[in-house]
This record gives structure tokens, sequence and C-alpha cells, in this order.
């Protein structure tokens, strides 16, 4: 996929809202509101349609992350291109420059695109990697300020447990797909309600190091432990894979963002679980991507980066 065959196949409104219909409902246009096929085509709006029974008239784009935007759809294709081919992440003023548009405009833009990378849940299985890691740089501020409004480079330079940087948890299937979270305390108890809802525990077998929190973890799952002061490796029972996420997700925010807030980080490590999940897809990763972003959940569809409520329920869950 690259942004000639983008531009090729979707350079008009026209050509981007029939993939997207077809994508959504195949050869039978359906209605977003009450899921009639009962529908007319309204000749004077390009892709809009009125419904039979409910009576209200609709659009492609109506409960996605496309709706209601004002940009032209061309613009939203390349866009995700651009954001699916940078490994390392593209920023909202590169998109800006590249497109003539505003910034705020780039910025919600980028935010829609990366709740469409939200994938279905699934549970992992097989060899599970569990590492915790902690995000912050070198602190440029003396004066307090409130928790969801900190920039990671004002968080203290300490290193590992004990910091006040931003702790995230992340898992892995070796060969598989990775699943992140911001959890505030690495109690047992939060430790073990992300693996219970992220992993198997039939057939399964956790790795982890020697943080004392996850003993508690045996209580689901058999574990095997790698002594850091001793080893980082011996034999299957190691965290490489793990460990190698978050040094590929720290160089791309220090190359691609340089600081970001705790409160919008759940979304960019959305973006590099995507990123990290489909290295190997061979496919169209953009028509997956629209396949993915055209059924999300209502309340997501239409998260706002002013919205604290909504990112801190995609960062915590619900424990």
């Amino acid at each position: 996929m690259n942004l000639i065959e983008v531009n090729k196949n979707h350079n008009t409104q026209a050509k981007c809202l029939k993939t997207l219909e077809q994508l959504r409902w195949g050869k039978n246009v359906k209605c977003t509101f009450c899921d009639s096929n009962k529908v007319n085509t309204i000749k004077t709006e390009q892709g809009r349609y009125s419904c039979k029974n409910c009576k209200r008239s609709f659009s492609v784009i109506v409960g996605t992350i496309f709706e209601e935007t004002r940009l032209p759809l061309p613009i939203w294709f390349q866009s995700i291109a651009l954001m699916l081919n940078a490994k390392s992440g593209m920023s909202a003023k590169e998109i800006q420059r590249n497109f003539g548009i505003t910034y705020k405009t780039a910025y919600y833009m980028c935010m829609r695109i990366r709740v469409g990378m939200l994938m279905p849940e699934t549970k992992l299985n097989g060899i599970i990697e569990m590492d915790e890691s902690y995000f912050g740089g070198k602190a440029r501020s003396q004066h307090k300020i409130p928790d969801n409004e900190v920039s990671l480079a004002n968080a203290t330079t300490k290193r590992g447990r004990g910091t006040n940087k931003v702790s995230v948890v992340g898992m892995v299937q070796r060969k598989g797909n990775v699943k992140t979270k911001l959890i505030d305390k690495l109690t047992k108890r939060n430790l073990l309600f992300m693996l219970k809802s992220n992993a198997k525990n039939d057939n399964s077998i956790l790795m982890t190091d020697g943080f004392k929190s996850y003993k508690e973890l045996e209580t689901y799952i058999d574990r095997l432990v790698i002594n850091h002061s001793k080893e980082y490796s011996r034999g299957i029972v190691h965290i490489n894979t793990i460990e190698g996420f978050w040094s590929y997700v720290k160089n791309g925010i220090k190359g691609s963002y340089k600081a970001i807030s705790k409160k919008y980080l759940p979304l960019y490590l959305v973006e590099y679980e995507w990123k990290f999940n489909h290295r190997n897809f061979k496919g169209n990763e953009l028509e997956k991507f629209l396949k993915n972003a055209l059924f999300q959940e209502k309340e997501l569809e239409h998260w706002k980066a002013q919205s604290p409520k909504q990112v801190k329920q995609i960062a915590y869950g619900n424990e």
C-alpha cells in the first residue's frame, strides 16, 4: 500500500464513499439507524439515502470515525495511509504540512484514526510475556502540575520502580499480538485483573521478571520467572519480546512526538499496538483498517480529545 495506489483508487469523494459502502454493506444498502434495507437514494446529495422505515436520512459515514467531518474523504484516506506506513508514528504537524490544513483539524483527524485502530477484544494464549514500563523524561518544571495534565517530559528521571513516571503494563503472545494498559498502582489485584481480562489460562504459560506483585498471578496461570540480576534469558524463559516492544514505542515517541501527556498516552499506545500486531500482515492494510474503523462502538467513534473520562475508560477499563 502506497500513496500512488491510494490516490489512484480513492482520489474522489465518490470513489471513497463507494469503497466504504462495499465494506460496510456489501451489495445491499441498510439504514444506519434501524438496519432496514428499504431505502431510497437521495439524488440531490452524493452518497445520501433515506429510510422508508424510520423516515431518516443517512450516509455510510454515520456512526463511524468519519461522521460529521468537513474534510474530503480522499484526504482522510491518504492520511490513514501515511499513518499506517509510518512505523515509528507520524505527528499531526506533519499531516498539517502535507495537506495544508489547520493543526487543530489535523490533530483531531489523527486522534480519530487512532480510535479506528482499536481492535476487537481477543485473549492471548500460549507463551505469554508480561512486563511493566515507565514513560517520562527529564523534569522541566518544579511547580505542581495536576496528574491528568502532566506531560511525560515533566516526570522525574528516577528509573524503574518507585518513579513517578507513568506506569504501563504490557502483555505479548510469542509470535502474536500485544496488549497494553495504564495502571497507576502496580498492585497484585490490578495486575491479576489485567491478566484475566486479556489472557487464557488453558494451555498457556506466563513469563515475568522477579517483581513481587507478579507472584499473585500464579493463582490463575502457570508462571516462569527470569531473574534479571543474574541473567536475561534461559532457554525459552525470557521477556525479551515485550521489552523489545517497549523500546519500539519509546523510540517512536521520542522521534515523532517528542512529548505526550498522560491523558492522551493510551491512544498513542493503541497506534503502536496496531502497528506491532500487523508487523507481518501481507494484505491490504488500508482496507483492513477501514473494515475495523467502520464498526467501532458509538462512544469511541465520537471520542473527543477534551474528554478525559473517555480516555480514562480506554486506559484503565472498569477495575
